[in-house]
């Protein structure tokens, strides 16, 4: 190859495209410079459950359930139960065979044959008694596992509260993590799916709470209800301190 049009070439090949389309008639962009900065788009950030959590704040602090005197609950309940009625009534069918038609208070003729309802009010009644003894033990038994439920459930809500405010800070912590690159997302995700399934049991533990203390309240006269209302209602009161 002739040595002359072998340095030109290198010339062209080396030369910046400036000096090579000096009239910009070829090159296809623009020489200014551009006017706009390049935006920056942060990475997606995975949010946790409630959004501005510091995994570094105190834990809600871990608060045991009262110990409540159920066999005293029992018998408050119990004894606010409105009073008996003193109406009580045996209420049968009978039928009779008569030799003869009779005559009732009213005057009406009753045939040989009849059929009637009748109702005692005898001062002893054991069908009555037994009425009332399956009415009670009905009656106590109710109260009974309302009872037990009231007082667990409160156990059950103190629990949840407590699991709620470490499994939030596990998810916070694993965003931090998630972000510099440490882990992937499935770790906060999983401690997400946490959050979520501690919140669901604090929300029913706190229900079924207010439903057992409104059922033995139900269970009250009107007179008493308010009291007992009262007193089941500041046996559930939860520490302000232990929210979560």
């Amino acid at each position: 190859m002739n040595k002359p049009f072998l340095i030109l070439a290198l010339i062209l090949l080396t030369a910046p495209a400036a000096l090579v389309f000096a009239d910009n008639s070829l090159w296809p962009w623009a020489n200014q410079s551009p006017t706009k900065t390049v935006p920056i788009v942060p990475p997606y950030q995975v949010p946790t459950f409630n959004g501005n959590r510091d995994f570094r704040n105190p834990l809600a602090s871990w608060v045991h359930a009262p110990r409540i005197d159920g066999d005293a609950v029992f018998q408050a309940v119990i004894g606010c139960y409105p009073s008996k009625s003193t109406w009580n009534m045996d209420v049968s069918l009978q039928t009779a065979l008569r030799t003869a038609n009779a005559v009732d208070i009213s005057g009406t003729a009753i045939g040989k044959y009849n059929v009637g309802i009748v109702a005692n009010m005898p001062i002893y009644s054991s069908v009555e008694l037994d009425r009332e003894r399956q009415r009670e033990y009905q009656r106590r038994t109710d109260v009974a596992k309302s009872v037990a439920e009231f007082i667990g459930q409160i156990a059950n809500r103190n629990t949840a509260v407590r699991a709620l405010s470490m499994s939030a800070a596990l998810e916070a912590r694993a965003q931090v993590r998630v972000n510099e690159g440490i882990v992937d997302a499935d770790e906060q995700i999983k401690y997400l799916d946490r959050v979520i399934k501690a919140e669901n049991d604090l929300i029913t533990a706190e229900a079924k709470t207010m439903e057992a203390r409104l059922t033995l309240v139900a269970s009250c006269r009107p007179e008493e209800a308010e009291r007992i209302n009262a007193y089941l209602t500041d046996l559930a009161q939860l520490l302000p301190a232990s929210n979560p």
